[in-house]
Formats: C-alpha cells, sequence, structure tokens
C-alpha cells in the first residue's frame, strides 16, 4: 500500500510517500532502499517513510562492519540471513520487529540529526498509542571509538544507544542509523516488537562462551522489546496500522 502527500512533521515540510511493503527478504529490502536514496539524490522520485519486515529473518551488517563477526554455520542452523546495510552502526538481527527505512533531502535548514531527531519524534507517537509509556530519547552519545573496542558487546546495535535513540527506562527500543548521499540522507531504523533479536549472541563469531555470555547479558540490560514492556504480543499488522492512522489523521 501506497500513501502520498503526506509530512511527517513541520520541519520536514514536504510530501512524502509511504510505503507499507510487508516481509521481503534482506537482500531486497536493503537494495530497494539504496536505489531509492540514488533515485531521490537524482531528483527522480519522492522523499520517502518506508515500513518492511523480513523474511526468512536476517542480520544485517552496517556498511563498516565485517561478516567474519557472524559464524556462516550458525547462520545456517537458525536459518538467519546476512546482509550488508548502506547505513553506518553496528549489527541488527531483523526478527520480530518493525523497520522503517526513511529517505529525504538534507539542507543548511534541515540537517541529517534533524532528521534523526524527527523520525524518532514521530515513532514515540506511534508506541505510545501501542501502549508503552514512560518512553525517552537517549540524552547523551557515548563514546563509539572506546565501545567498538568491546569485542563481544560492539556487535550489536541494540548494545548502546545513540543520541536521540529511544529508550524505556534505559532500555533501548529503536535502533537507527544513517547515511548521507549528497544532498540526501538514508535512514534506517528497527522498532522491536517482540523477542528474537536477543538471538544475535547465538550466531556471533566469538572467541569464547565466556565472550557469548557477556553479549546475551547486555542486550538483555540495555535493551527491550514492546511485547516485553506492555505485556502482550504486538504483531506487525498491528503496528502498521497504528503507523498508517498516524499518518492518514
Amino acid at each position: 500500500m501506497i500513501i502520498s502527500g503526506k509530512k511527517i512533521s513541520e520541519l520536514m515540510n514536504y510530501d512524502i510517500e509511504v510505503i507499507f511493503d510487508g516481509a521481503q527478504t534482506g537482500a531486497y529490502n536493503m537494495q530497494f532502499d539504496y536505489q531509492r536514496a540514488i533515485l531521490h539524490e537524482e531528483g527522480k522520485t519522492l522523499p520517502m517513510l518506508r515500513f518492511y519486515a523480513w523474511k526468512p529473518w536476517a542480520i544485517s551488517l552496517g556498511a563498516n562492519q565485517k561478516e567474519t563477526d557472524f559464524d556462516p554455520e550458525s547462520l545456517k542452523k537458525y536459518g538467519f540471513d546476512l546482509v550488508k546495510r548502506p547505513t553506518g552502526g553496528r549489527a541488527v538481527l531483523h526478527a520480530n520487529e518493525l523497520t522503517y527505512c526513511f529517505v529525504g533531502p538534507i539542507s543548511q535548514v534541515v540537517s541529517a540529526k534533524d532528521i534523526y531527531r524527527e523520525i524518532h519524534f514521530f515513532l514515540v507517537q506511534g508506541l505510545r498509542k501501542l501502549g508503552a509509556n514512560d518512553l525517552e530519547f537517549e540524552k547523551s552519545q557515548p563514546n563509539f571509538n572506546d565501545f567498538y573496542k568491546r569485542e563481544a558487546v560492539s556487535i550489536s546495535c541494540f548494545a548502546s544507544s545513540a543520541r536521540y535513540e529511544i529508550e524505556w527506562k534505559g532500555k533501548k527500543i529503536v535502533g537507527s542509523a544513517q547515511r548521507v548521499i549528497g544532498k540526501t540522507v538514508l535512514q534506517h531504523g528497527s522498532v522491536l516488537l517482540g523477542t528474537g533479536y536477543e538471538l544475535i549472541s547465538e550466531v556471533a563469531n566469538l572467541k569464547d562462551e565466556n565472550a557469548r555470555e557477556l553479549l546475551r547479558n547486555f542486550l538483555k540490560n540495555h535493551s527491550i522489546s514492546m511485547e516485553e514492556i506492555v505485556g502482550r504480543k504486538i504483531s506487525y499488522n498491528q503496528a502498521i496500522e497504528v503507523f498508517k492512522n498516524l499518518l492518514l489523521c
């Protein structure tokens, strides 16, 4: 389903094509988003906000992350795909989640950081309607150079929060990453609807079981899903309906 002519915020005061795409393969999702960013930069398409899921579940690597961070045999055992994102950040296991992609213009007036913030404000509206109260934004920016030196925990996007990422009582529920292509920003984000994402610790290529346990515990202590917050399952379709209604209002 495609909705055209919507605005996300007053700051992003331009028409946006909204696409609800269902579950697709990792390769399709990443190629679609990157191509859309290129076409937008060439002036051939509207800005875009796309919602989708993954089938099968897949790990997406940040643009600068190595495939050797994950064990091929373990990925095969769990049935997870492995793809590379065009955006930065660290790996995400796309399981029971709602994924979004935003493609739009940046300028002297609206920066990539502004868009990052505005998209998160919009997401908070939907998550509150799904029952997640006490949501807040991370106020500080961690030292990622130091964080990336922590071999086990730094593999996962959900092991740390950047400024303006969405948290519930100090635990991350949405992970986002950007890439700027000319005067176009491409932003990806994962909204954790249910558990499953934590299985990234079982397929990571770590030096021993102690490192794996460290990652398991770190994810448990630093991230959370909507299901865990509200005490009930929230399906992809339920989440989509909430965001669709927000956009149609």
